[in-house]
């Protein structure tokens, strides 16, 4: 009888093993004079790649320890789980709370993909491809790293869920005024199917807050901060509840 190789995945959902979250307070903090926080990017531009030169744009969830690779509760069970990730603070507003904080100063090997004409046009190939591949529909966590840009990058996603009736998207956004209204917006058109949260907000089911230890908990922090289950995967919270979700700063 052949041997089994054992794999040391995290879990079924996800290839990293599971390590348990603390809420320390301890992300790197930027002061207001470093470069990455002055220019508006991130601490390693080396990470950054152009769209046309990436392997692909949309990664599926197993690759990510807290999203996992398929969703297997809630009204989206069933559904294959990508990712996408921009440049943090680049494609970010400065009036964001965690501008400084921002968990991307901790992850120096995740690939950055810079944003513009080519993101959006090899985007929507990807949609494209993906909605033939899993007829029986998928989601995009938007974004792992970076936030929406414009409001024409808004409307890319809002005229790929109306055309790609498997299509599901969830994720933050820091972004007020035009931008943030447009991505409301885009909420109220594709109630089931788009869940974006407002960062620094506690508005319900849109709302979502970073908070730096347990005991400042208004509201419901992320179950798999609190060891309730194992990714986002397994959860489903973000894009069902009607309560504003928190994170604790790590």
């Amino acid at each position: 009888m052949r041997a089994v190789r054992k794999v040391a995945y995290g879990g079924p959902l996800h290839r990293i093993a599971n390590k348990p979250t603390k809420g320390t307070g301890a992300r790197v903090i930027l002061a207001p004079a470093h470069a990455a926080h002055a220019e508006a990017r991130t601490l390693f531009p080396s990470r950054v790649v152009d769209p046309l030169e990436s392997p692909r744009l949309l990664v599926s969830g197993f690759n990510q320890r807290k999203i996992g690779g398929k969703i297997t509760k809630g009204r989206w069970a069933g559904l294959t789980l990508y990712t996408l990730t921009l440049e943090e603070r680049a494609t970010c507003p400065r009036s964001c709370g965690e501008w400084a904080t921002c968990y991307g100063n901790n992850m120096n090997w995740s690939r950055r993909h810079r944003a513009g004409i080519d993101l959006e046009a090899r985007l929507i190939g990807e949609l494209v491809d993906l909605s033939l591949r899993h007829p029986e529909g998928f989601a995009v966590r938007l974004h792992i790293l970076g936030d929406f840009y414009s409001a024409a990058y808004v409307d890319l996603w809002r005229e790929a869920l109306a055309e790609l009736p498997g299509l599901h998207v969830f994720g933050f956004t820091a972004r007020q005024c035009e931008i943030g209204e447009a991505v409301a917006e885009m909420n109220a058109d594709f109630p089931d199917r788009c869940r974006i949260r407002f960062s620094g907000s506690e508005i319900g089911g849109f709302g979502s807050r970073v908070i730096s230890s347990f005991a400042e908990s208004r509201h419901v922090v992320c179950p798999v901060q609190t060891g309730k289950t194992d990714c986002c995967g397994t959860c489903g919270l973000c894009w069902t509840m009607d309560r504003t979700v928190e994170f604790v700063r790590h």
